[in-house]
């Protein structure tokens, strides 16, 4: 016991300095800002707000939450595979030992984390005086389920990241999984719910909403948990654990290796003679192809779900279909995934030794240009893909009218808009070493777009500009191509020149 006690402050010393608890605090912050923004907007349901937070809570948890211990999970195991420090800690402690405080380091994480958002709920309908009080039994079973379901994701998460030493294969799987999660709130409840780790918030809520289409009142009410959901989130931890411990203790001391001998290829002549530009070399057999696939996929399935579900009310067919695609895309699902893409493209020049390499060779000019172009490219294939998605699902749910010819200019739009992002995560990837920080970052910012939007702010934000020139939710809203242009323009050149000045001016660190 004296012995755990002490290994688990051995990994919080190794959390120094690594900005864990502004991480922390920042997503506390953003979880808070946006429930205050949301009760600010609907005062005509104070009288329900105690509810209203019981069942707000697990949908902005399922978003947000994998992501965030994806990030935690990576920043705790990345130190040990940088120089491959398994070796030297393995004779210093037991693999089970190494496990066992790895996994309390998060707990310990995730009960601060989850008694913060307990304050803040507190605060929050005190703030804005809720009718009634709180039910004690209800938060104090809220607050147990958080804990238990966010260990769950965090035991997959380190699970992951202890057997990839590639961190972005953590990170990919983390913010498919939360997509995943609140894709699977648009289903019927069923044992998918259960079964899916990610779908366990929504196993698990208790506050149920009626809403009428027509008037648009809620009404908010308790309801049960899925049956079998709490045996479901036992049944998840004592699995993960057992798996965790059987993969911590078989771990060779030269690691995991999932290298596929191949034969032999000349490809070094092809490359050369077909010029292929070394960003995009990176990209080859990388995991962030699992996030190109599958993100606008489920942001797809969801969009048409939802358009299927409404459609008496949804009756302006391409456009409509195009509002409910676009409003999960450019909110929750495309700057993530261009945070990812920015993120890649500069993790090998922050590992070992590769910027006294490379500046030797590019300019920053150069350099920051090609990842810029790099990350367009990807963006322009994203939105291809996207496309695709939208005109088979509108063959799916039976649109038979005409593709709107204002498509084109809201992916050209969309594609401007998406720049400003690339731009903006290229620089945050670049002065941030952390790959997961940025796109968590990414993740916050497109949530916060939404209510600068609502206010007319959008062209502040590079993720609302994005958000605005897709028509995101509204094919019918008029652009202005002045204020759009500028803000496009201010964006890019501003972080542009910004990571440029970083690149010259600034020390950069190759080590953590």
């Amino acid at each position: 016991m004296i012995s755990l006690i002490h290994n688990l402050k051995l990994e919080f010393e190794k959390t120094k300095r690594r900005g864990m608890w502004l991480l922390l605090l920042a997503l506390w912050l953003f979880q808070h800002a946006y429930l205050s923004y949301g009760n600010a907007r609907n005062t005509d349901i104070l009288s329900q707000g105690w509810l209203l937070l019981l069942y707000n809570m697990p949908v902005l948890n399922a978003i947000i939450l994998p992501i965030f211990y994806a990030v935690l999970s990576s920043r705790l195991i990345d130190c040990e595979h940088k120089e491959n420090t398994w070796k030297l800690i393995e004779t210093l402690q037991s693999k089970t030992s190494i496990f066992l405080s790895k996994a309390l380091t998060g707990l310990c994480y995730i009960v601060l984390f989850s008694g913060m958002q307990l304050v803040s709920m507190f605060v929050i309908g005190t703030h804005y005086d809720f009718g009634g009080r709180p039910d004690p039994l209800a938060y104090a079973l809220y607050t147990v389920q958080t804990i238990l379901i966010s260990f769950i994701l965090y035991l997959i998460q380190l699970i992951l990241s202890f057997t990839f030493s590639n961190q972005a294969v953590s990170l990919c799987v983390g913010l498919a999984g939360g997509m995943a999660g609140l894709f699977i709130m648009f289903l019927p409840r069923s044992i998918l719910y259960e079964i899916i780790p990610w779908g366990l918030f929504g196993a698990n809520m208790f506050v149920a909403m009626d809403w009428d289409p027509v008037t648009r009142d809620m009404d908010f009410y308790y309801g049960a948990p899925l049956d079998g959901a709490f045996f479901w989130v036992f049944l998840w931890i004592i699995c993960l654990l057992i798996i965790g411990w059987f993969l911590f203790q078989k771990r060779p001391v030269e690691g995991f290796s999932f290298y596929v001998k191949t034969a032999k290829r000349n490809t070094s002549k092809r490359i050369c003679k077909l010029h292929v530009p070394m960003e995009y070399i990176k990209l080859k057999g990388s995991p962030i192809w699992i996030a190109f696939i599958i993100l606008p996929l489920i942001s797809a399935f969801i969009g048409t779900l939802n358009y299927l579900g409404n459609i008496a009310i949804l009756d302006d067919l391409w456009y409509s279909l195009w509002s409910q695609h676009t409003i999960f895309l450019c909110y929750f699902f495309m700057p993530a995934l261009l945070g990812v893409y920015c993120s890649y493209l500069w993790r090998l020049e922050h590992t070992g030794t590769n910027w006294n390499q490379l500046l030797v060779h590019i300019s920053p000019w150069k350099l920051v240009r090609n990842k810029l172009l790099c990350a367009a490219f990807m963006l322009g294939l994203s939105l291809l893909w996207i496309t695709v998605l939208f005109l088979l699902s509108g063959k799916i749910a039976g649109v038979t009218s005409a593709v709107p010819s204002e498509m084109p200019e809201w992916i050209v739009c969309g594609f401007l808009g998406g720049l400003c992002i690339c731009c903006v995560q290229l620089f945050f990837s670049l002065v941030i070493r952390s790959f997961a920080i940025p796109i968590a970052m990414a993740l916050m910012g497109s949530i916060a777009s939404l209510a600068l939007t609502t206010k007319g702010l959008w062209y502040i934000l590079p993720y609302s500009v994005f958000s605005v020139g897709m028509r995101a939710n509204n094919p019918f809203f008029e652009l202005d191509y002045g204020v759009f242009g500028i803000a496009c323009i201010c964006i890019c050149g501003i972080f542009y020149v910004l990571s440029v000045l970083y690149l010259k001016y600034a020390d950069v660190k190759t080590q953590e």
